[in-house]
């Protein structure tokens, strides 16, 4: 029952990241010049790959309205928080469903992308290609657990934009610092022009703090709610 009901509160919003995604590789197809790499090509996702999570990482406890932000609680809410099961243990299906949503989409994007763009399967190995996916999803799990944490105490539309802040505010920090020093955690450059696709190798560090910030934020959200 939580997995489906977790699956209804965030269809509609899976719907619409694709569709995005799908429109960006329209727009990157129809204006691509003869000159464009695989691994560019995927680069100009990179962005997306940072929305994703902080989208899919927004669901918390509460029952999404797909079309429109609202404020305070709606409809079928009060059914789930109704249910015979901890606010904890709910936390944990509405995180688990958004993580497997969050790598469902990165997995089909980047397939459909293949199969649109043959340059990619051209000129990207594909041990580049598994790296290249491995590092988009870790890097998104920090995104993700600032998401869920925000989502745990704010309404769904100051949710969206605080996580956005913060995320932004975090590499502002990075972006800073001397290039040496900010390139191995500056997790827009991991999965755009710094990715497995340009280096042959996997972006440990980067990799490692992402999921250690999303780990975190994973703890305190569970602290939140059992409060």
């Amino acid at each position: 029952m939580l997995w489906y009901k977790a699956w209804l509160d965030t269809r509609w919003r899976l719907l619409i990241i694709f569709a995005v995604i799908f429109f960006v590789l329209y727009q990157v197809r129809t204006h691509a010049g003869p000159h464009l790499t695989g691994a560019a090509l995927l680069a100009q996702l990179q962005f997306m790959w940072m929305i994703i999570p902080l989208s899919m990482g927004g669901a918390g406890v509460r029952t999404e309205a797909p079309f429109r932000p609202i404020k305070g609680v709606q409809g079928s809410c009060y059914f789930t928080l109704s249910l015979p099961v901890s606010r904890v243990k709910l936390l944990c299906v509405r995180a688990g469903i958004g993580l497997i949503e969050t790598g469902a989409i990165m997995a089909v994007s980047c397939a459909v992308a293949t199969v649109v763009f043959p340059v990619i399967r051209d000129q990207i190995a594909l041990p580049d290609g598994i790296m290249y996916l491995l590092t988009i999803f870790v890097c998104a799990f920090a995104g993700f657990g600032i998401s869920t944490v925000l989502a745990t105490f704010l309404d769904q539309q100051w949710q969206g934009i605080a996580s956005m802040l913060l995320v932004l505010f975090g590499r502002s920090i990075v972006f800073g610092l001397d290039s040496p020093a900010k390139s191995p955690y500056d997790f827009f450059r991991v999965v755009g022009n710094a990715s497995p696709l340009f280096t042959h190798s996997i972006p440990w560090t980067a990799m490692c703090v992402s999921a250690a910030i999303g780990a975190i934020c994973m703890a305190a959200a569970a602290k939140i709610e059992r409060v």
